[in-house]
This record gives structure tokens, sequence and C-alpha cells, in this order.
């Protein structure tokens, strides 16, 4: 293995264990601003009370956190060429970030920008071939439960 992959993959564990927070961060802020929205309906002023009351706020500024220490992780994983499965897995991991619903309001799954049909098969081989199948099942488990 060359040092670069090694340092790829060194990066793609660090983005794991960060994506693994962000996705519970995700999950605590997503029902907090439903119920923030849902309470203060077309009120924006009562809005903006209802997300600091319920601690919607207090989520959202941990995704951020979390958001700021991801994206330069992100962006050296994007940019570094790959010669190993390991390499190709932190790649998959940063996929399956930007996948993450983009609001609270979602379908219970990872939303793919293009049609979904290329992106997504391509995903699961990927994450087939990385032994990510049972993480990327739980996480979408996790998005099924939050949408009901």
């Amino acid at each position: 293995m060359s040092t670069a992959d090694a340092a790829l993959i060194a990066l793609g564990e660090r983005f794991e264990r960060r994506l693994l927070e962000y996705m519970d961060a995700w999950l605590a802020w997503a029902p907090l601003m439903r119920a923030a929205r849902a309470e203060a309906e077309s009120d924006l002023a009562g809005f903006s009370v209802a997300i600091q009351r319920n601690g919607c706020d207090a989520a959202q500024a941990r995704m951020s956190e979390l958001e700021d220490d991801m994206q330069p992780l992100a962006e050296e994983i994007i940019a570094t060429r790959v010669t190993s499965l390991g390499g190709l897995r932190a790649k998959a991991l940063v996929a399956l970030w930007e996948a993450l619903p983009a609001g609270a309001f979602h379908h219970g799954a990872f939303e793919f920008r293009d049609d979904g049909e290329a992106s997504r098969s391509l995903f699961d081989a990927v994450a087939e071939m990385t032994g990510m199948v049972p993480m990327v099942r739980e996480l979408e488990a996790r998005l099924a439960a939050d949408a009901e």
C-alpha cells in the first residue's frame, strides 16, 4: 500500500467517525425542526422562538461544528487518487454524507442528486465491496424511522 493510500484510508477513518456523529446530530435536529415549524406554522417570529425554545438551534450549531470539521476532510478525500478498496471506501463515505436529506422533511431515504438510479447503483456496489452495507442499512433504517 502506498503512503498516499494509507493517508487516504486514515482520512476516511476520521471522516467516518465524524459522519456517524453528524448523523446522530442530524437525527436529533430534524424532529426538533419539524416540531418548531408545526408549532409556529407561518409565524416567522414564532418560528424563531420555537427553534430556540426546543433546542433546535443548539442541534443546528452542533451540526455546523461537525460540518466545519468534515468539509476539509471531504475535500482532501475527493482530491486524492484511489488505489485500494480502503481508499474507495473513504470516497464512498463522503458520497454518503452528501446524500443525506437536505432538510428536516424527507422521505426516509438517502437523496442521490441525479436520477437516483446510476448513483445508487454505483454507491451500493461500492458499499458492498467495502463492507459498508450494514452501516448503510442501519442509517437508512434510522432515516425511515425518523420519517414516520
